[in-house]
């Protein structure tokens, strides 16, 4: 999860994503900062995120970024 995190603040520094319910409703993110986080997560894990998976709510804070990292196989779901 910290290295989900170092992504994050990679694109957009100083931002509390532990904290944040929902990236994109509270101001973390942006739709463009969803296009250069996709671009990272496929870089960083060598998976493919479909067109159809870039949307919000799966990247709307780190659990539900962690959960879609899992159906890719980048992480179990005990991982942390």
């Amino acid at each position: 999860m910290n290295e989900l995190i170092e992504i994050l603040n990679d694109i957009r520094p100083g931002q509390n994503f532990a904290k944040a319910d929902n990236f994109f409703e509270q101001g973390v993110l942006d739709s463009l900062d969803l296009t250069a986080l996709v671009t990272a997560i496929e870089s960083r894990y060598a998976v493919f995120i479909d067109v159809d998976e870039m949307i919000p709510g799966n990247f709307r804070n780190l659990s539900a970024i962690k959960t879609l990292l899992e159906r890719k196989g980048v992480w179990s779901s005990s991982a942390a």
